[in-house]
């Protein structure tokens, strides 16, 4: 047996352990948000939903797959290389392996929102905060929401955003080697964050704050989970730093706690703003030879 069989084999061997763990007895949310966000599909395994987590996991080992296989191509970018002080390089490969582990994260993000949303909703026990309810679609089509996109709380710091995107000078610019064109990076910004704005969001509003807010009451709740937030980004490339994430992550917060925990609208916020600092950013850089640019730098 090879070294990738055995580690697929032992992959298996581990998923199919977790699962007749999780299903010895009805699994809280908790535990079922968790074990799908190791495992994407083994919480809808253990709340006995098998076609989706067949679907689920399918979509994660397929995507990770990808981009392990695109990051071992003789042309692909490292990021020590690809990130530098302002800016950054892309070409054909990278942004294929960008697609992949942008879709094996947000899956897994996700899943785990699944998980918890199925498994709140099948339990008896009482809780402070509601259950979520949205579905896979409604999250996907919340950006396009004329109600979410009519009230203030959306408007006001997207039109903010939108005059920081026409008015700054210079700022974060993407360049791409000759096998990637503009369109191809417009493209990529449009369906990449709206995988992040949903798995993000579904993950750490819809799972973490209803989460910690239905343990700790509201204010600890929305605390923790920005907090979180802010951790989970580092700031390299067009990642918000730790500092502006958490702040992002509590009005997000704030905004669902506001309507009763619902996360459409924080997804409609995250998506537009994230989408308007990339067509920044891709403004901001050009076309260029990227071994020409290494070498100067």
């Amino acid at each position: 047996m090879s070294r990738v069989s055995r580690r697929w084999a032992r992959g298996l061997a581990l998923c199919a352990a977790l699962t007749a763990c999780a299903a010895r007895a009805e699994p809280s949310p908790g535990i079922a948000s968790l074990a799908s966000l190791i495992v994407p599909g083994l919480g809808q395994a253990s709340n006995g939903d098998y076609a989706e987590a067949a679907a689920h996991f399918g979509i994660y080992a397929v995507s990770t797959y990808s981009a392990i296989r695109a990051s071992r191509r003789p042309d692909f970018i490292p990021e020590n290389q690809r990130y530098q002080f302002n800016f950054e390089y892309v070409n054909r490969t990278t942004l294929i392996f960008d697609y992949a582990a942008r879709l094996s994260t947000d899956t897994a993000l996700y899943s785990s929102y699944g998980a918890y949303r199925d498994a709140r909703r099948n339990s008896d026990r009482l809780y402070r905060t509601p259950a979520p309810s949205e579905s896979l679609t409604d999250l996907a089509l919340a950006p396009f929401s004329l109600e979410f996109l009519s009230r203030p709380t959306t408007y006001v710091p997207l039109a903010f955003q939108l005059w920081g995107v026409m008015h700054a000078q210079g700022g974060y610019g993407i360049y791409r080697g000759h096998d990637v064109s503009q369109r191809d990076l417009h493209l990529f910004n449009a369906t990449a964050n709206e995988m992040t704005a949903v798995g993000e969001e579904a993950f750490f509003r819809g799972v973490l704050n209803n989460s910690f807010s239905n343990s700790y009451g509201n204010r600890w709740g929305l605390g923790i989970s920005s907090t979180l937030f802010g951790l989970a980004h580092s700031g390299q490339g067009q990642t918000a730093s730790i500092a502006q994430a958490a702040l992002a992550g509590a009005y997000l917060g704030w905004v669902q706690q506001r309507n009763d925990f619902a996360i459409g609208q924080g997804v409609a916020i995250h998506y537009w703003m994230n989408l308007l600092a990339g067509i920044s950013a891709i403004r901001n850089g050009g076309s260029t030879p990227l071994f020409t640019l290494r070498l100067a730098f």
